[in-house]
């Protein structure tokens, strides 16, 4: 890897990793979905200071070519942000059902109160 790329992917993940850091700061993602992010990023600088940790994980894993193991790798970061996501989604959709139904009770509750309020003549 030429001193020109390697020094180009270390400023790139630097300013990933100071992106997702203002993101957090400002709100606009949360600490629990910064995460795997941090951990890509981390990763990422690994890879961009030591790229011989990359020739050594594809002897590892067995894969002949560099770009493939780092296309994998990505491929399985991907299915691990849809998987915490769709665990996200879950989540929200049983908190929502949940508060639907106190909802619901809540505004029987109120009915049944205005019905006594109106036979008692106030």
């Amino acid at each position: 890897m030429s001193p020109v790329f390697q020094a180009l992917l270390l400023v790139g993940d630097l300013v990933f990793l100071i992106l997702i850091f203002v993101m957090v700061k400002n709100g606009r993602l949360s600490v629990r979905f910064s995460l795997p992010w941090l951990g890509l990023g981390a990763g990422m600088l690994v890879l961009a200071v030591w790229p011989e940790v990359a020739k050594i994980l594809r002897s590892l894993v067995q894969v002949e070519v560099v770009s493939n193991m780092v296309f994998i790798m990505l491929f399985c970061f991907v299915l691990l942000v849809l998987l915490i996501l769709c665990a996200v989604v879950s989540e929200y959709n049983e908190r929502l059902k949940r508060l639907t139904q106190v909802n619901a009770m809540l505004e029987h509750r109120v009915r049944q109160l205005e019905e006594q309020l109106q036979r008692t003549g106030r």
